[in-house]
């Protein structure tokens, strides 16, 4: 075999294994963190710009336990949801200036803020687009019991590997990760679009139940969150 053969069948065998490598990373890690943008489509919150409002909602899960997170209102105040079915928990933490709450729900109750959109019908379409190079299935959004709610498009992807993540949502007939949705959280409603994905480690310490957050009701935490995005 000749120089220039034997770098054909060398760069050929490199591909090839570059591709399953990449292909198996896809299939078995079960570790990430997602980072999503947050634009916002309707404000009626008379006293606080959009401008304040948070930029980013983070993702990240192991396993098929999974938390999300968003910061904002510079810092005023965070809220977070742990979920974790092999453990049946579902953890709401929201903390407001040096005060912090946490609130443990059913399995399939909307984390606290978040379960304000009306009922849903979802309608597959049969399309797809990429989003941070995933292919993602798109779904139609409908709202029968307030048909005055415009329809939205919703994509979610199948190949990064959590299951229910969508448990303590508005939408947890998807099966799938969604990287493209919309949430409501009191009088705001949000866009986020993922624009990163990453499969990296996740320590099992952000699953865990943190130190100095005092029990609440659900209704106590929303309160005290509604209040602050009233407040002047």
């Amino acid at each position: 075999m000749n120089t220039r053969a034997l770098y054909i069948v060398v760069g050929v065998i490199l591909i090839t294994l570059t591709s399953c490598d990449r292909n198996s990373g896809l299939l078995s890690k079960r570790e990430g963190e997602i980072i999503y943008d947050i634009e916002y489509i309707e404000n009626n919150l008379s006293k606080i710009s959009v401008d304040m409002m948070p930029k980013k909602m983070v993702t990240r899960y192991r396993n098929d336990a999974f938390t999300f997170e968003i910061d904002g209102f510079f810092g005023l105040f965070k809220i977070s949801n742990v979920v974790n079915p092999r453990e049946s928990v579902n953890r709401s933490e929201l903390t407001v200036l040096s005060k912090k709450f946490y609130y443990e729900g059913s399995m399939y109750e909307p984390a606290v803020g978040f379960g304000m959109m009306p009922e849903m019908e979802f309608h597959p379409t049969g399309n797809t687009k990429l989003i941070c190079g995933y292919e993602c299935n798109e779904s139609l959004v409908t709202f029968p019991k307030d048909p005055r709610t415009d329809t939205l498009k919703i994509y979610y992807t199948k190949e990064i590997p959590l299951n229910n993540s969508n448990i303590s949502t508005p939408y947890r007939d998807i099966d799938g990760v969604l990287l493209e949705l919309y949430l409501q959280l009191h009088k705001v409603e949000m866009k986020l679009t993922a624009s990163n994905v990453y499969e990296k480690p996740v320590s099992k310490q952000v699953f865990r139940k943190k130190e100095g957050y005092q029990k609440a009701t659900k209704e106590y935490m929303e309160a005290v969150l509604f209040k602050l995005l009233d407040t002047e």
